[in-house]
């Protein structure tokens, strides 16, 4: 695949008078529908709504007779300190519900003032709008199993459209000034355009890609500390480099299968970080899920005592189930990467290019172990269980507020703080059979 740099998908377009604001979204972004009851999960089961200024006093002053006493019982006023954003809450019961949502998973408010009595959390979720410049960029988050089957299961290369301004999406998530400057914006949107070339150059492995993406980072990063205007220059550079060698993926595929894996440094990382999971009693989809990938990849019947017999057992998993599946369905996890960049601001967050780096290699360390192990304790593996847990653990990872700090934590004790140490942990168990370097003190990478 040739990888262009094309500033007109991520750059708002000069508007005339005869032309209306658009938002750039994923292409598949105008097709979504919520499917409401028939969903498998629910978004008002284990979450904490919080409601803004204008919806709490509508709602806390509502007489609606089939409606005010549950307002008067369940809608609450937020900290003293909150924001009008966060003017107030919905309790949830016992089991986690919102106290609105009916026997048939459908909420009372909406069924009985309409759509347009829903809190802008409610009524936009699971739309996410973020401001990036000038540009206003819309998308889906995949805690929504609706939202994650449109992302997904799409085998074309997801692109980028623009769509017209929805008026209800008025929650958006906005760059702090230091990155609005016209030079700095331009050169993380062209670093953002290259990095999603990365990951959708399919003459790659999905590893590859993202070894690849490391590479680029750190060496954008680099050329960061050089003195203006060099630095620009130098990042120019950089990112034309890359370019030129996406033009070889053979040789490039060869180069980075050179690395030496350390595979016991990546299970004793992820069974870290999965072990860092609360398995909420709210949350039965994602603990049902998380407890049979532990079922699949233990081995309970003969479990392995020595760490060159877990990975044996781990590697038989991944050739009997896992890769027969995913070596032809590799979109999947490719739609995955890609919406993370897109949906999380990757790389304009505010933190920097390796942290933002460490968390994409985190995330998909997770999902795909929870995959590996789905597959083995199914002994199979389908686009239904692989859409269910990327959700499942997407919903989980974007409500555990701590869980970005424990990511941070946990690679920092593993001593993986630099791109060149990731790479010893995104090799697939596949190389366990055939190469023989799997401890750390034989790892150069580490």
């Amino acid at each position: 695949m040739s990888t262009r740099l094309d500033r007109s998908t991520h750059a708002n377009p000069t508007m005339t008078d005869t032309q209306k604001p658009t938002a750039l979204c994923p292409d598949r972004y105008p097709e979504f529908r919520c499917i409401g009851g028939q969903c498998e999960d629910s978004c008002c089961i284990g979450w904490r709504v919080h409601l803004d200024k204008t919806t709490y006093h509508y709602y806390k002053n509502n007489r609606h007779k089939a409606l005010f006493k549950l307002f008067e019982q369940s809608v609450k006023r937020s900290e003293a300190k909150s924001d009008d954003k966060h003017f107030g809450v919905i309790s949830m019961g016992e089991d986690g519900r919102c106290a609105f949502l009916d026997n048939e998973n459908l909420c009372r408010i909406q069924s009985n003032l309409g759509a347009r009595a829903l809190s802008p959390i409610c009524a936009n979720y699971p739309r996410r709008a973020n401001q990036l410049g000038e540009q206003l960029e819309y998308s889906l988050s995949l805690s929504c199993p609706e939202a994650a089957r449109l992302t997904l299961l799409d085998e074309r290369s997801m692109h980028f459209v623009q769509t017209d301004i929805d008026p209800a999406l008025t929650h958006i998530s906005a760059l702090g000034s230091g990155l609005n400057n016209d030079t700095g914006l331009m050169l993380l949107n062209d670093l953002r355009a290259l990095i999603i070339g990365i990951l959708q150059s399919r003459d790659l492995t999905i590893d590859a890609r993202l070894i690849l993406t490391g590479l680029l980072l750190e060496d954008f990063e680099a050329a960061t500390q050089a003195p203006q205007p060099a630095a620009e220059q130098q990042q120019r550079e950089t990112l034309q480099r890359y370019v030129a060698l996406l033009g070889q993926p053979a040789s490039l595929q060869n180069d980075i299968d050179q690395l030496q894996p350390n595979l016991i440094l990546k299970m004793s990382l992820v069974t870290a970080l999965l072990g860092e999971i609360p398995t909420s009693a709210h949350n039965t989809r994602f603990r049902d899920i998380l407890k049979e990938a532990a079922e699949g990849l233990s081995f309970q019947d003969q479990r392995p005592a020595t760490d060159s017999e877990r990975i044996e057992c781990h590697a038989k998993a991944y050739a009997s189930y896992y890769a027969p599946y995913f070596d032809h369905h590799a979109h999947i996890l490719e739609n995955y990467l890609v919406h993370h960049v897109f949906h999380s601001l990757f790389p304009f967050a505010r933190t920097t290019l390796i942290a933002q780096y460490r968390e994409l290699v985190c995330n998909y360390l997770v999902v795909t172990t929870l995959l590996l192990g789905q597959a083995a304790f199914r002994k199979t593996m389908t686009a239904e269980v692989a859409v269910g847990t990327i959700q499942s653990y997407t919903r989980f990872a974007g409500h555990y507020t701590h869980f970005k700090e424990t990511i941070e934590r946990l690679f920092k004790e593993q001593n993986l703080t630099s791109v060149s140490t990731l790479f010893a942990v995104l090799a697939n168990f596949r190389s366990s059979s055939t190469n023989p370097a799997l401890t750390a003190a034989d790892n150069p990478l580490t």
